[in-house]
């Protein structure tokens, strides 16, 4: 049964439409850039990994990576447009040199077509200084489950699809241990034979508690930030879950080079953004993080390494051209 593509292309054509201010500034920076009247802009996509969540970008005038976007203007002295951007057009905007750089989720890192090319500038740096987080596999204390291996015909609850902790290297640690998504108890609806997926980890761990899911995936800052005990029915507490795994740890973001972006202009941009957590902290409130720095080939191979479990993305899912008519989520 072919999956229905329409949610999907109702959220994603919101984007368009209601982004349309954010992409009329971009066309109308490189049309004067075009015509001599200022700098050719450095275009950036900043790419999200749920749809809903592209469309709160492309909604607010005010958005999160505006702040960012005139200090760097201000540090480069080159106008700088930063746009909302469908996953699957990165690839397209690099090769056509719409997009200069791009702010992207490991996920969506990883299916990059020859990753090689696209330089990594730098990865983000969250507020407790880690480059990089891991998703806890968590099951109620007294749970029968030891490690991954024993999920085997259990229902497991993970982040939004495509999240890249709480669903593909979720998948990624259930891989290794020997399981695919069809060895788990899939789900009926809203559409049969799919993995159960939750909004967030604190929905995530209430499900394990309240026993409508016999394990699941959350965040490792979640997990911090739940209480010690807990004191209210339901409330997700670190006494009520036990931690069975982790996945492997990968950062928020990785800010990527087009391959025909020059070496200068790509070494002024990473610089910029190494120093604008000093520079500019104000810059990113919005964004949640505390910096970034330059990653290590460990931290790049772990990315990459996602390739081996992922799926299509959201928009390319919902295309009904693009998915074989029996294909289940």
């Amino acid at each position: 049964m072919r999956r229905s593509a329409l949610p999907h292309v109702m959220v994603w054509s919101l984007i368009v439409l209601a982004g349309s201010g954010i992409a009329c500034r971009t066309a109308g920076l490189h049309l004067l850039g075009l015509i001599g009247l200022q700098k050719k802009p450095l275009s950036i996509a900043t790419v999200m990994d749920q749809p809903a969540q592209a469309a709160v970008q492309a909604i607010n005038p005010f958005n999160s990576y505006r702040p960012l976007q005139e200090a760097m203007t201000r540090s480069l002295q080159r106008p700088v447009a930063i746009d909302v951007c469908f996953p699957f057009q990165i690839q397209m905007g690099f090769d056509t040199g719409w997009y200069h750089a791009a702010t992207v989720t490991p996920a969506q890192y990883a299916r990059l077509s020859d990753t090689a090319r696209s330089r990594v500038l730098v990865v983000t740096v969250d507020r407790e200084g880690r480059p990089a987080r891991s998703a806890l596999l968590v099951v109620p204390p007294d749970s029968p489950v030891k490690r991954p291996a024993d999920l085997r015909g259990l229902t497991v609850a993970f982040g939004p699809a495509d999240d890249s902790r709480l669903h593909v290297a979720a998948l990624q640690l259930l891989k290794d241990a020997g399981l695919s998504r069809t060895d788990l108890a899939l789900e009926v609806l809203p559409v049969p034979g799919s993995l159960k997926h939750l909004p967030d980890s604190r929905s995530v761990a209430q499900s394990v508690i309240n026993g409508s899911s016999a394990a699941g995936f959350v965040d490792e800052a979640a997990w911090e930030g739940f209480a010690e005990r807990g004191t209210k029915e339901g409330e997700p507490a670190r006494d009520r879950l036990r931690v069975v795994a982790r996945t492997v740890a990968l950062p928020d973001r990785l800010w990527i080079a087009a391959p025909a972006l020059d070496g200068a202009t790509a070494n002024q941009l990473r610089t910029f953004l190494l120093e604008v957590g000093g520079d500019h902290p104000k810059a990113l409130d919005p964004l949640g993080i505390a910096g970034y720095e330059v990653p290590g080939e460990e931290l790049l191979a772990a990315c990459r390494g996602l390739a081996g479990v992922i799926e299509p993305a959201p928009a390319e899912a919902a295309s009904p051209e693009s998915q074989p008519a029996d294909e289940p989520r």
